[in-house]
């Protein structure tokens, strides 16, 4: 029982490391103003995530295009311009209800982000061209940052030993973590069914 309670920790410890070494995901966070079907963009920053961050689907649609203007991707998204709502009587208890739809509104999409990107396009559902944002700058802010951090590993001379981290190990390494952590599932089921019987 005590090696089965160890392996048991042992694969929760591994799921934690696993995913604690996971570079987490970069997005365009896209404020945007709604107005009586128009829509113009507020506001535009980077965001980081831990997970993948899902927009609410509809057939708006964000255009990331490079500086050739090819597409980098297509994101869709709906605007949540329609609220829930209830009446409640004198009595306290909900009567009616239902959805109202407001002609303003404001709310955020993430789109993923990229290098090499220029801008962004919104359309609507007509595929009419709503509005755009250049995003150059943002873009650059990973050069940006390599700049202000040199690299150690750049400078080294043949013969020195690489200064990778531990986590930077790791990090290349995920998908053993992930073997390891199945197998042990795997014995982890197998002795608790082979000890029914």
């Amino acid at each position: 029982m005590n090696s089965k309670f160890f392996l048991l920790i042992f694969a929760l410890v591994l799921i934690s490391l696993a995913s604690a070494i996971q570079e987490p995901l970069i997005y365009y966070k896209i404020n945007l103003d709604y107005s009586y079907g128009d829509i113009t963009i507020n506001s535009t920053e980077i965001e980081f995530s831990n997970e993948i961050i899902e927009n609410n689907f509809g057939f708006y649609s964000a255009n990331v295009l490079d500086y050739d203007g090819n597409l980098l991707n297509l994101i869709l998204f709906d605007v949540p311009n329609e609220i829930l709502y209830d009446i409640v009587n004198e009595d306290g208890e909900i009567s009616d209800g239902g959805f109202l739809e407001l002609n303003q509104t404001n709310f955020e999409i993430f789109v993923p982000y990229y290098p090499n990107a220029k801008e962004i396009t919104i359309y609507d559902g007509n595929l009419t061209e709503l509005t755009r944002k250049d995003v150059n700058e943002l873009s650059k802010i990973q050069e940006k940052i390599s700049e202000e951090i040199p690299e150690e590993n750049e400078i080294k001379t043949i013969g020195e030993k690489s200064t990778e981290t531990l986590s930077d190990k790791l990090s290349q390494y995920w998908w053993i973590l992930v073997a390891v952590l199945i197998i042990l599932i795997f014995y982890l089921a197998y002795s608790l069914t082979k000890k029914r019987y």
